[in-house]
């Protein structure tokens, strides 16, 4: 009993230390106001300096019922207050200046004011984006167009938007062409910005191909994401916010509908709500979380903040985040669907010291952009953007080594290739004589050695050295003599191994080792600019897998397919005459591999063509392999290879179902034993 009441107190202590860390922990969930960035890897977030202070929450007491969007224009705040069926036009402070029409709009859900005053409400409910006066005074409704190209399809307005050239800009639910363009008359103007159709799955485009009309009206099959929100900067882009998308989530779109932002800049949030954009060209994206992304106007990340709070009333995070504006000081403001409220977010200095890089590069500043980046870097020298921005400074400013440094920490394969080609072309234009000179000179040499070879064969004492090396170890005419012949007579190759005359199975068997290790090391040598380096991220046994098993399957698979079809050769001769056929890949791989790194990322076409040549000439090897072996008609072979991968989808399919189905068995067993050992020694 002593014992017990001595541990009394530390078992206090250990619960209410465990109390104590559960809390914060619990709390941390609901989200955080910490500003973060992207690693450099682009693998996970990274606390930075905090770039926007929560400044509180407002209007909570005008009794908003789910709001749906907020506009600034001019110092006030217009916010479309849906639930209640009216616009707020609010002071940044808080208060009430007035309210716009409370007795004609069903359900505003989005807002927007001209530099006149005057204001545009996209009415859901009343399928019409509404018109009124700086007063309040209805102006007029702008209805479902009734233009033949406009089509059949529903129109029910969510956000609106202007620019300075006279254009009304329109999002409605339900449509799929795209962004709706009016001009502030009313007229429709046609559709533009539309997002792509994804493409089919397999399994949908079987569907498509194989079904009937009435098995494919019972269908649905994809459609284009829709644009949920939209803004237009000073210079007219349209920027876009599309839910669904990773790296398209934000465009923005000039006034053909293109995208001038790269569709490949990293992103964290991919389901944004709203998207607002700064005079200067910079621009937020919000998610219904409340967690807020920055980008500079060429589309780099810069920050991310915010976050939700569903149980608690916390500065800065929300229950469910709507809409998104900025004023010209760069204060944030985000719509509180759910509470009925506006966060407003304070930039700080470090959001200063961010802006004034991106702007200072924007304007050709570069020096003193650089210098702004480099103090970023300082202080966050694991974030993707602090490199990214000094490797752009650096490129401009013509230091393009140290540039291509720091595109190689952050993998940016673009860059890393205009630097590698400014360096290139520099060192051509200081060395071109000497390659000139080295050139002629080889050719000389060359054409000096051939001619003395005719008179006197020096080369005699190496050949009959060779010779005598393969006669006193016959595998290495096997590994080399054999498959040389064979690259260069495919046909006859393919013949002498059949009769055991070139060939055998340990030499086969070793050079399918080979081909595995030159592709192993192949992606482990090619420069990162083509997709090298791939020990770094997957496993030599996934990577086994990979290979091995579907070669496998494909020489089992074609001898077995032969054997049920005609075939004449046996599983020995198939397995050697597609062994020797890997020999063009195990010899002109590894030389790409080394081309990958005097080539740039724009060269990417010419050198995807010569990876098709040496994958295409072992191609028609395999397929010369399968027809000689097997005494097969070109037909013949062609049908023998499609039934092969047949084999091997079959084949795979069956180990996952037997993986699948063992795991089962094995998890039935486990609960077996379980249940005995709870009846039996309870």
């Amino acid at each position: 009993m002593k014992n017990n009441r001595k541990r009394l107190p530390l078992l206090a202590l250990a619960l209410l230390t465990a109390f104590c860390v559960c809390i914060p922990s619990t709390l941390a969930m609901e989200g955080t106001t910490y500003t973060r960035a992207l690693s450099a890897d682009l693998t996970r977030a990274v606390r930075t300096q905090e770039a926007y202070i929560p400044a509180g929450t407002f209007f909570a007491d005008l009794g908003m019922a789910s709001p749906e969007d907020l506009f600034y224009s001019d110092g006030k705040i217009y916010i479309a207050d849906s639930g209640n069926h009216r616009v707020l036009v609010c002071s940044p402070q808080g208060s009430l200046l007035s309210v716009i029409g409370e007795e004609t709009l069903k359900k505003p859900t989005g807002v927007a004011v001209a530099d006149d005053g005057t204001i545009y409400v996209a009415d859901y409910s009343a399928e019409a984006v509404v018109v009124f006066s700086a007063d309040g005074t209805e102006q007029m409704r702008i209805a479902r167009p009734t233009d033949v190209y406009f089509g059949s399809g529903v129109y029910r307005p969510r956000k609106v938007a202007l620019d300075r050239f006279g254009n009304l800009y329109v999002v409605s639910e339900g449509t799929n062409e795209g962004i709706i363009q009016f001009n502030l008359k009313g007229e429709f103007g046609g559709f533009f910005g539309a997002n792509k159709t994804p493409p089919l799955t397999l399994r949908e485009w079987f569907q498509k191909t194989f079904y009937t009309d009435e098995q494919k009206s019972k269908l649905t099959f994809r459609t284009p994401a829709s644009i949920v929100s939209l803004d237009v900067s000073q210079n007219g882009l349209v920027y876009s916010a599309t839910q669904g998308e990773r790296f398209s989530a934000v465009k923005a779109l000039n006034m053909a509908g293109y995208n001038i932002l790269p569709d490949d800049i990293p992103m964290y949030s991919m389901n944004y709500v709203d998207v607002a954009v700064t005079d200067t060209g910079a621009f937020y994206g919000v998610t219904d979380e409340g967690v807020i992304d920055e980008f500079s106007e060429d589309g780099l990340l810069l920050v991310f903040f915010g976050g939700r709070a569903a149980t608690t009333d916390r500065n800065g995070l929300t229950a469910v985040a709507s809409a998104i504006d900025t004023d010209p000081a760069g204060n944030l403001y985000v719509l509180d669907k759910e509470r009925g409220t506006v966060q407003i977010w304070y930039p700080t200095d470090y959001a200063a010291l961010l802006h004034r890089a991106s702007n200072t590069f924007r304007a050709g500043q570069y020096e003193e952009s650089l210098s702004c980046w480099q103090e970023i870097l300082r202080m966050n020298p694991a974030t993707y953007m602090a490199h990214e921005g000094v490797a752009s400074a650096l490129f401009q400013l013509g230091r393009y080594q140290e540039a291509a440094v720091h595109a190689r920490v952050i993998s940016d394969r673009s860059l890393y290739s205009s630097c590698f080609w400014k360096l290139r072309s520099a060192w051509i234009n200081e060395h071109i004589q000497s390659i000139v000179v080295i050139c002629f000179g080889l050719m000389v040499v060359l054409i000096v050695l051939h001619q003395i070879r005719k008179k006197h064969d020096f080369l005699l004492p190496l050949k009959r050295a060779w010779v005598a090396s393969k006669r006193k170890h016959p595998m290495l005419g096997r590994l080399i003599d054999d498959p040389l012949y064979q690259m260069r007579h495919p046909i006859d190759g393919v013949y002498y191994l059949k009769i055991r005359q070139r060939g055998s199975f340990g030499a086969a068997a070793v050079l399918y080792i080979a081909a595995f290790a030159v592709y192993l090391l192949c992606r482990a040598g090619t420069s990162f600019v083509f997709g090298g380096g791939f020990w770094l991220y997957s496993s030599p046994v996934a990577v086994s897998l990979i290979v091995l098993v579907p070669a496998g399957l494909f020489v089992v698979g074609s001898y077995l397919i032969s054997s049920i079809n005609d075939g004449e050769g046996t599983l020995r001769q198939s397995f050697i005459a597609i062994g020797y056929s890997l020999s063009a890949f195990i010899l002109f791989w590894p030389i790409l591999a080394g081309l990958s790194w005097l080539f740039t990322y724009a060269e990417l076409f010419q050198y995807q063509a010569l990876q098709t040549l040496v994958l295409g000439y072992t191609g028609i090897m395999v397929f010369l392999a399968v027809k000689e072996t097997h005494a097969y008609t070109p037909k013949k072979t062609v049908a023998n290879l499609l039934l092969t991968l047949a084999f091997m989808v079959i084949a795979v399919l069956a180990a996952i179902i037997l993986y699948i189905l063992w795991k089962e068995l094995f998890s039935f067993v486990l609960q077996i034993l379980e249940e005995v050992k709870y009846r039996v020694f309870s």
